[in-house]
């Protein structure tokens, strides 16, 4: 069974915020049922059937109120609002609940301001406005006064103005979130078209001189054409050059530098709010090792944004004549931190074939990948 910190460092921050904002809202339906408890205890009439059945409706009410609130806050998001039925219950139970108060007044600013409250992110502010003074003015009218119609403008208001501010900074988060993820894609699309161009560019122009040879020289061999071989060699000679600029085109696409993808991690780890520090200067390594952890680098950073909630980073690059030697670590142990995936794997199997090593350690909370190299003479 998962633990409850396990469960949350699994989340996503944009995961966590909702958290932390939804229950909190929660929480203020769920004590409706306590508001209604202190004014059975303070009632001044024997206990009998009209306080239980307040009871029971207060806590029916709450639990509507809950199923409401859910529904109106993911309406705000842009999911489904609650149905008319279940705001129809609901009001009925505030009805129900306020006549069989000790206190109309009271009853009223219990079941009203809830009732309010789980509203406030599907209704216009006209109409919440439209509420709050409604229900201001009944409470005065039932035996509140001024003071106490007041009272109930100002506190349920002000918990409605929390409500809602919570729901818009909660829904600008998963924006925000989900833009990050739109960015990462159209930088994959962006690179994949890249490389068709390139592609394209290469293979093109050639693959259509193939075409063109060929036919002349079939042409050439029908009528027995001594030249049919010239042009066959030629056909050679162009599917050679198109070998060797397709090899260039993979292997520019391949290639990776150490110093572009440091300063592109340092980027886009800032860019996603995580504080990256850059620790060394592989400038002076060789090619082979620079390419090598330049991948390292790049599977590194892939994988904080992905799979961690990370809010500092660390690059460090040491390297001397026995060994080079690079840690990526961040704080973020995610869920997905304890299996190595196949990126780690693919990573591993490259750096082995540079005669290197790849590591993973988790350190009291932290996530350090290592990578080892042979060092420089």
């Amino acid at each position: 069974m998962r633990s409850v910190r396990g469960w949350w460092s699994g989340l996503s921050r944009a995961e966590r915020f909702d958290v932390s904002l939804r229950w909190p809202l929660y929480s203020l339906i769920g004590m409706e049922p306590l508001f209604a408890l202190l004014l059975f205890m303070s009632a001044a009439e024997p206990v009998g059937m009209r306080l239980v059945g307040f009871l029971i409706v207060a806590l029916a009410h709450a639990v509507v109120g809950l199923l409401l609130l859910r529904a109106a806050v993911a309406a705000y998001l842009g999911g489904t609002g609650p149905s008319r039925r279940m705001v129809a219950l609901g009001v009925g139970l505030g009805a129900v609940g306020v006549l069989l108060s000790p206190d109309w007044a009271l009853g009223l600013v219990v079941m009203g301001g809830a009732l309010t409250l789980v509203l406030t992110p599907v209704l216009w502010l006209s109409a919440m406005f439209g509420l709050m003074v409604v229900g201001a003015v009944l409470v005065g009218l039932l035996g509140g006064g001024v003071a106490g119609g007041f009272s109930y403008f100002y506190g349920v208001g002000l918990l409605a103005f929390t409500c809602r501010i919570s729901v818009w900074m909660l829904r600008l988060v998963w924006e925000i979130d989900k833009s990050r993820e739109v960015s990462a894609q159209l930088a994959v699309a962006q690179e994949r078209l890249r490389f068709a161009r390139d592609l394209h560019d290469a293979l093109g122009r050639n693959l259509s001189l193939v075409a063109v040879q060929s036919e002349l020289a079939a042409r050439l061999a029908e009528r027995g054409d001594a030249g049919a071989s010239g042009q066959m060699l030629d056909v050679r000679r162009i599917a050679h050059e198109s070998l060797r600029e397709m090899r260039a085109v993979v292997g520019g696409y391949r290639a990776t530098d150490l110093g572009t993808e440091l300063a592109g991690a340092q980027s886009v780890l800032r860019s996603a709010g995580i504080t990256c520090r850059v620790i060394g200067d592989g400038s002076s390594l060789p090619a082979a090792t620079q390419t090598a952890l330049a991948w390292v680098v790049l599977e590194a950073t892939t994988n904080v944004l992905r799979h961690s909630n990370a809010t500092t980073c660390k690059i460090e690059l040491e390297a001397d004549q026995q060994a080079v030697v690079l840690r990526v670590s961040n704080d973020g142990v995610g869920q997905a931190s304890s299996t190595e995936g196949t990126g780690l794997v693919g990573l591993r199997e490259r750096l082995a074939g540079v005669a290197g090593t790849l590591t993973v350690e988790m350190p009291s909370g932290w996530f350090v990948l290592r990578a080892q190299l042979p060092g420089v003479a």
